[in-house]
């Protein structure tokens, strides 16, 4: 129970504390730079220049700061070899995209400018009409029998480079009968367009290949969402009105709580300087009233719902029943007990009334500060949100810098 009252207390600082090594775990298992053990690491292929900066001792009487830049690894003339020879091979299959081979074009290719070890890539066409230099497959213009392009690549590590060039058979697109009759229609209309080039309007065919035609504009994709999105935000309305009168019902609940304890003491108050029970709830009633005209208190539920009651008893309504209504209407098993307590009082007479609501005083303070100690708690938890935030900021401010500097 200690251990677990001392988490409970001291719960922000443990986290932060545990926040402060995760983070110089994190840092110190960052690769270093090596100068320790008298040697500064290159930077991998094709990962351009690395600037280090460390110090020197023994060039002075204090320790010298040097900054220098150290190319990245380079490929010697044996590796350039293999690993251009490696690339070369593979790139039929790896350009080919969504075609069989190269030697049958029918879609566009993927040509990538940059490939791993730090090899770019630069692509040629010698017929750029049909397949230009980015992979573009142009097969408008491309004879039914297909035609040849030789598509050339040169690879660069900076230093070293190596060519080839590949064979390439571009085809016109195969059309899935869809798409083939869309083909002709679009065909129709554009020889009639070149036809009446004056007329307003371009006539539509009515019919092809025997069969008549209908023409109707193309559906707006995506309009038939818009039901269901109306459906899901009346869904999503209801069920935030529904968590707002189960908050609000909450919150009343912790107002009649902490209202509970000033209005037994007021009861006690007025009834043992030998008042009636309800002159005493008049009294009451009208004070809160008083303190609501002038501002100086929020609106109570606790009194509101004795001002009800109080307005009932001046309609006629009997003493005992709007009492035993206002503890139906509060809800809570306190307001039920007094309201029954008064009620039994009123039919047996005053005389111990005072001593029961003695009684029933320090059973409210007892509720009424575990009712705030509830908030409290409440309070904090909601504020760990925010806090740790807060904190991952700082540290994200205060240790980016660092790594950046450390690199």
């Amino acid at each position: 129970m200690r251990m677990r009252g001392f988490v409970k207390r001291w719960r922000t600082q443990i986290l932060c504390v545990l926040g402060g090594f995760l983070l110089y775990a994190a840092v110190s298992g960052m690769p270093s730079d090596g100068v320790g053990g008298g040697y500064l690491e290159r930077g991998d292929y094709g990962t351009g220049t690395a600037t280090h900066e460390f110090y020197v001792e023994g060039l002075a009487d204090e320790p010298v700061l040097c900054r220098t830049d150290i190319p990245a690894r380079q490929y010697t003339d044996a590796e350039a070899e293999e690993v251009f020879g490696k690339l070369l091979d593979s790139l039929p299959d790896r350009i080919r995209g969504e075609n069989e081979s190269l030697s049958r074009v029918e879609t566009d290719l993927v040509l990538p400018d940059s490939l791993e070890g730090g090899i770019t890539a630069e692509w040629y066409s010698d017929a750029p009409e049909l397949l230009d230099s980015f992979g573009t497959v142009l097969s408008g213009t491309c004879p039914e029998e297909g035609a040849g392009v030789w598509l050339t690549v040169e690879l660069s590590d900076g230093v070293h480079r190596g060519e080839r060039t590949y064979a390439v058979t571009v085809c016109p697109k195969t059309l899935t009968e869809k798409e083939r009759l869309s083909a002709a229609i679009a065909e129709e209309i554009r020889r009639e367009s070149e036809r009446t080039p004056s007329d307003p309007a371009v006539k539509l065919p009515e019919t092809y290949e025997g069969r008549r035609l209908r023409y109707y504009p193309q559906e707006n994709d995506g309009y038939e969402a818009i039901p269901a999105l109306g459906i899901g935000l009346a869904a999503l309305l209801y069920a935030r009105g529904r968590n707002r009168e189960a908050e609000e019902r909450k919150r009343r609940r912790q107002r009649l709580q902490l209202d509970y304890a000033d209005v037994v003491y007021q009861l006690m108050v007025y009834i043992g300087a030998g008042l009636t029970v309800p002159r005493a709830w008049e009294r009451i009633v009208r004070g809160y009233e008083e303190r609501r005209k002038e501002g100086r208190v929020p609106i109570r539920p606790a009194y509101e719902e004795m001002a009800d009651a109080q307005s009932q008893m001046q309609c006629g309504v009997l003493e005992g029943q709007a009492i035993i209504r206002f503890g139906q209407r509060c809800g809570l098993q306190s307001y039920l007990k007094l309201s029954s307590l008064l009620e039994q009082n009123r039919r047996t007479g005053t005389k111990n009334l005072t001593q029961l609501l003695h009684q029933e005083m320090g059973s409210a303070w007892e509720q009424q500060k575990t009712a705030a100690r509830r908030l409290g708690e409440e309070a904090g938890t909601k504020l760990m949100l925010p806090l740790l935030l807060q904190l991952l900021v700082v540290m994200v401010i205060v240790m980016v810098p660092a790594m950046i500097s450390m690199r």
